[in-house]
């Protein structure tokens, strides 16, 4: 079952250790609302050089098992969803924005990884060539360590219906997502009930149709923020 959402990481070493760019994508799992079809993403060079970031951005599907795959990368004229700027220049302790706009209906929901990840700038790359001339130096001394990094972009439908069912019994509990659009179980926590010590907090996503099963244990319980949209409520099973 699709029960949660893992994101991909693109890891790139080299062997020298001389000043780098390290960037910063904030939240790593972003959603545009039902009444929006942008997104500002910002984007930010904590290292000691300039960052010359490119974004690329793949749909993400789901085939009849409900496994998720990654649709190739489509020509700028038929993307459903692009970055405008789609190369950014960050300098060292910079902060830079893209914005993300969806181009179709809002009539379902969808979902996209956007990955940004620094590159050593070549001539005609969609860089500015001023930029890189300013640059050349601190570019081919700098950027030794590329890290990129993939968020997980949510589009809401434009009419979101949120209707999640809560089933127990005496062994285990369901949480079943009969809506359209993906709820949250968030700060989710097991606990034990005598010391209230609990575990580590994580975050789950529930897609539509999808649900998450949980396995009762008389000296624990569960412990989450159920989100759905605007709506927050908190939650507690095996009471």
């Amino acid at each position: 079952m699709r029960f949660y959402l893992t994101l991909l990481f693109i890891v790139f070493f080299s062997n020298q250790t001389q000043a780098a760019a390290e960037i910063s994508i904030g939240t790593l799992f972003d959603y545009m609302p039902s009444n929006k079809t942008t997104y500002l993403k910002k984007i930010m060079n904590m290292g000691d050089s300039t960052a010359f970031i490119k974004i690329s951005i793949n749909e993400i599907k789901y085939d009849e098992n409900g496994q998720p795959y990654e649709v190739p990368e489509q020509e700028a004229e038929n993307r459903t969803l692009i970055a405008s700027p789609s190369r950014l220049i960050i300098p060292a302790k910079g902060v830079q924005a893209t914005r993300l706009l969806f181009l179709e209906k809002k009539d379902a929901e969808r979902y996209f990884r956007v990955r940004f990840v620094p590159v050593q700038p070549k001539h005609n790359d969609g860089f500015d060539e001023q930029q890189i001339e300013q640059n050349s130096k601190e570019v081919s001394a700098g950027i030794q360590l590329l890290t990129g990094y993939g968020a997980f972009l949510f589009i809401a439908p434009e009419n979101p219906q949120y209707s999640t069912e809560i089933a127990e019994d005496s062994n285990s509990a369901e949480i079943k997502n009969s809506g359209n659009t993906t709820i949250i179980l968030d700060f989710f926590e097991v606990c034990n009930k005598k010391t209230n010590e609990c575990s580590t907090a994580t975050k789950y996503h529930i897609l539509p149709g999808s649900k998450k099963h949980l396995v009762k244990n008389s000296n624990e319980n569960y412990r989450f923020q159920l989100i759905e949209g605007d709506k927050t409520q908190s939650i507690v099973i095996g009471n």
